[in-house]
């Protein structure tokens, strides 16, 4: 079914096997990214069930109702809802201007799915009869409810088993919207992610089953919310997995010790924004203050003056630059030079998106020595953290490529990085073979950071040849022969952390590109063994970041 017209019945016909089963989605209007890649999941995971979306494109026959919900809103926030629909009317008015983005990284939208047995059903609202009739007709197995409006009995008792529903909280507290805020603002310590049968009342269903996910000490409103789909999508496989052997979990939800909430006001969610943000300022005295202020003015002078003349000047020779950023850990747990946060990292790749060219590194290397006639940022991450999943799923989101060095021998394991045994005293867990080459199915490319995080510049000649040409046999063995295992990330990346000895031998070891890590900007004729990158962590603001992406040096 495609935008109300006939079902698509000899396409799903065509992936109809003995042990397919007939899975629908529910969801509303302006569904989520975790929306689409729940369905990616299921339909990779099971490419023998046949899958309907049947999405309620949220169109009023009505304007009474709407009003009214309009009114009664305003009586309640008479202040922050009138700022609220300001502040989005503002956003509208704003156009950014159009910038390129490269290489193939997309996230499908619903009605895009290029599966076979995937089909998609839009209507103005999900309980019509027409839609009743088409999921009868469908004869499904089982229905997910993901970010649907509430269902009524109609709709949800119509599928064999009947329909779960996957709710980012830890059940039964914390029924409604939004997913962690409110645990956040009573300052709770975890969350959690359950899944649970449809029933009549709000989130009040049988669990099926749960995941704990525990609130990092750093968390923003904005940094919560990945961190619970990212929990969500493995849990709901099992689930499947579970309800497809034949069993069928059902537990009685206790009584809550939190209300049903809904969405926020905008002033209440500013103040517990502002409460949280708190926790990631560094205590400073005058002096700091002050320092602090001429630093932000001198930066915004360089971006908002220089930067524009200059850029001016090269976009007619063709000399704009291209700035490599590094990233290592995407997280709230820690704050040091190493880590950003997961809304910082969020708000930064929409920085990037809306003002630079954001490039592919292909298409970079493809382009060398090439004039070029705007800035142009490539992003990048080291080591392998498994928190570069998760920076993975929100770049995808944002339809920006990137580029993941790991070490071979670290992922997959149980080892810890030496940095990390020596700053923090433990493991701070690494990516999986699987997560990694998940993320190259995505459309990122893997590049190599030697087998053990070496420091190459410290250890025999000989051992650093092993330890690069280690990495590059395990990338060619885990993900086969693509070309991203000759690029070349040494650890550490300062300019004295690799000899000209071993950067001479980098051609015949099957490198072709190597990465630094001390700063600094590429011009159209950069050296291909050393393409120079710059560290971004938690202490960076945005107007940091487009300093940075501007080339001001950071010392």
């Amino acid at each position: 079914m495609r935008d109300g017209s006939a079902f698509e019945q000899t396409r799903c016909d065509e992936v109809r096997t003995t042990n397919s089963r007939n899975i629908v989605i529910f969801c509303g209007n302006g569904a989520p990214p975790s929306t689409a890649e729940a369905v990616e999941a299921i339909a990779d995971a099971h490419p023998d069930w046949r899958i309907l979306i049947v999405q309620g494109a949220g169109r009023r026959k009505r304007a009474w109702p709407y009003v009214k919900g309009k009114v009664r809103r305003l009586r309640r926030e008479p202040v922050s809802y009138p700022l609220e629909l300001l502040c989005k009317f503002m956003g509208k008015i704003h156009l950014a201007r159009r910038h390129h983005v490269g290489g193939n990284v997309v996230l499908p939208q619903l009605c895009d799915f290029d599966r076979r047995n995937v089909s998609y059903y839009t209507a103005d609202c999900i309980h019509e009869e027409e839609v009743l009739k088409a999921v009868r007709e469908f004869r499904p197995w089982l229905a997910i409810s993901l970010g649907a409006p509430i269902l009524k009995p109609c709709l949800f008792q119509i599928p064999e088993l009947g329909t779960i529903n996957v709710h980012k909280s830890y059940l039964p507290d914390y029924r409604g919207m939004p997913p962690g805020f409110w645990e956040l603002y009573d300052g709770t310590d975890g969350t959690g992610v359950s899944i649970h049968w449809v029933a009549k009342g709000l989130d009040t269903g049988e669990i099926v089953e749960q995941v704990h996910v525990a609130i990092p000490p750093y968390t923003m409103p904005g940094g919560i919310g990945p961190q619970l789909d990212e929990a969500a999508i493995p849990l709901l496989l099992s689930v499947l997995t579970q309800l497809d052997s034949g069993k069928l979990p059902r537990v009685a939800q206790g009584q809550p010790e939190t209300p049903t909430r809904s969405r926020p006001p905008s002033i209440l969610s500013h103040r517990v924004r502002r409460r949280l943000a708190s926790k990631r300022s560094p205590i400073l005295g005058l002096h700091g203050w002050v320092r602090r202020l001429a630093k932000a003015c001198l930066q915004a002078a360089y971006v908002h003056l220089w930067a524009r003349i200059r850029n001016l000047y090269r976009r007619f020779r063709g000399t704009a630059h291209v700035t490599f950023l590094l990233y290592h850990r995407v997280d709230d747990s820690y704050l040091d030079d190493v880590t950003v946060g997961i809304d910082q990292f969020r708000n930064q790749v929409r920085l990037l998106r809306d003002h630079y060219d954001v490039l592919d590194m292909e298409e970079f290397l493809g382009a060398a020595h090439r004039a070029r006639k705007r800035p142009a940022v490539v992003i990048t991450f080291d080591d392998g953290y498994e928190s570069a999943h998760l920076a993975a799923r929100l770049l995808r989101r944002e339809r920006l490529p990137a580029t993941f060095f790991i070490c071979t021998r670290i992922v997959g394991s149980d080892a810890a990085f030496p940095h990390d045994t020596q700053k923090l005293g433990r493991r701070v867990p690494a990516l999986s073979w699987d997560q990694i080459q998940e993320i190259s199915r995505w459309g990122f490319h893997i590049g190599v950071h030697t087998a053990s995080h070496a420091n190459i510049a410290k250890i025999p000649f000989e051992e650093a040849k092993v330890e690069i040409e280690t990495a590059i046999n395990d990338a060619i063995d885990r993900l086969g022969h693509k070309g991203p295992e000759t690029w070349f990330a040494y650890p550490h990346g300062k300019r004295d952390d690799i000899t000209p000895e071993v950067r001479a031998a980098l051609p015949e070891l099957g490198v072709r590109y190597c990465f630094s890590a001390y700063g600094g900007i590429n011009a159209p004729h950069f050296d291909a063994l050393d393409i120079r990158r710059q560290g971004v962590d938690w202490k960076y603001s945005l107007l940091a970041l487009r300093a940075v992406a501007e080339g001001w040096r950071v010392r």
